[in-house]
């Protein structure tokens, strides 16, 4: 079976979750953007269709169509799912083949576990969440709505991601840490402490930027 779904977004992640979906068998993508200037492009081999003015009129002529938001940008993220949801249309849920996730994760809709993905047993993703290349998310944990985990981030047991957070590429987050909404983890970093909302920290171990 051919099975359609388009990504909202051209930029470079989407070539990533364009081709965890192809390995899940959807043959037939197709890309949104609100660049003008994308438009009637093509990535990997996948058509730039237009604007959110064509994105339902493509959805229309293949009747079931599901989406994914392939925006890095947390904020941009959320807000773009939310526009799709208002025009009544479907978020669809991504795990590439190499992904290993335990049988009672649960994962939210618009969400993508990205190859080499480990998300370990009674740990909850919400809607919109990307689970990067390589990152591991152990135990109990729980990520918020529209996080990003970068590449090879690892989150030990029982850790806590506020909304639109995200974990830079490397990070570290030592068990039980709870970490607030709209945070910045800085590459590399390792997470000891909890962080507040809107928190930027960085370093071995984390500290607080100072605020220009």
């Amino acid at each position: 079976m051919n099975r359609s779904i388009f990504l909202f977004g051209a930029s470079g992640h989407a070539k990533v979750v364009l081709d965890a979906a192809r390995l899940q068998g959807f043959g037939r993508v197709a890309l949104f953007d609100d660049d003008p200037s994308r438009a009637g492009g093509v990535v990997l081999g996948a058509p730039v269709v237009g604007g959110r003015d064509e994105v339902r009129r493509w959805v229309a002529e293949r009747g079931t169509a599901r989406g994914i938001v392939t925006i890095g940008e947390n904020r941009v993220r959320e807000q773009v799912a939310s526009w799709l949801l208002g025009q009544e249309l479907e978020l669809a849920t991504l795990t590439h083949p190499s992904a290993i996730v335990a049988e009672d994760v649960t994962v939210g809709p618009g969400s993508v576990l990205l190859a080499g993905a480990i998300v370990n047993p009674a740990t909850v993703i919400g809607v919109n969440v990307i689970i990067n290349t390589a990152a591991t998310v152990d135990h109990d944990c729980s990520i918020g709505n529209a996080v990003h985990i970068a590449p090879g981030c690892h989150l030990c047991g029982g850790v806590t991601v506020g909304d639109r957070t995200l974990v830079g590429a490397g990070a570290i987050v030592v068990p039980g840490i709870c970490i607030g909404r709209d945070a910045l983890i800085g590459a590399g970093s390792t997470v000891t402490r909890d962080v507040a909302d809107g928190s930027r920290v960085a370093g071995v171990p984390a500290r607080a930027l100072k605020k220009r």
